[in-house]
């Protein structure tokens, strides 16, 4: 991503990338490749420009995935299934010590806040409309999500597949 020997993605493409780091299991990238949106912001611009500058566009749809991709991967929220009949929820911290974030569903808002006290432990509270369930995963632990509010506590071997302590109370 960061080789200057190779053609780096525009920021349309970006989308399609992280796809592949998702899907790699390095979504923690994500809040690093944040830096073209910051040099936006930081000329001034009130909306996200078609490329970096010389841009022909400073209003561009193809380069507001940040506005999805805050809420889908950094808080992580999704659909667990068609129709968001169950929500998926895999944060994706990166370099930061908590997000929140709050998102909109059918049965009513989904709202997540986490804080990472350790690399090894995520703390937080997830409140779900009153009849969805869901499930949270984090560096591999997954746990049950049920309807309302609650709070969790997840241990997990950092970057491993089993979890070591899981707490959830509502």
């Amino acid at each position: 991503m960061a080789d200057p020997a190779l053609t780096q993605c525009t920021l349309y493409f970006r989308f399609y990338l992280l796809r592949a780091l998702k899907t790699a299991g390095l979504g923690d990238a994500y809040v690093e490749m944040l830096a073209p949106w910051k040099q936006m912001l930081s000329l001034g611009l009130s909306t996200f420009a078609e490329k970096s500058e010389p841009t022909r566009s400073d209003c561009h749809a193809w380069s507001a995935t940040p506005t999805y991709e805050l809420l889908a991967t950094v808080c992580g929220i999704g659909p667990a299934e068609p129709g968001f009949k169950s929500v998926r929820i895999e944060p994706h911290l990166g370099a930061l010590d908590w997000v929140e974030g709050n998102v909109p569903h059918p049965q009513g808002d989904i709202y997540v806040r986490f804080e990472r006290e350790t690399e090894t432990v995520l703390n937080g509270r997830i409140v779900l409309p009153k009849k969805l369930t869901g499930y949270l995963v984090w560096h591999g632990a997954r746990l049950k999500l049920k309807g309302g509010p609650q709070k969790i506590s997840l241990t997990s071997n950092y970057r491993g597949k089993k979890a070591s302590r899981v707490t959830m109370r509502k």
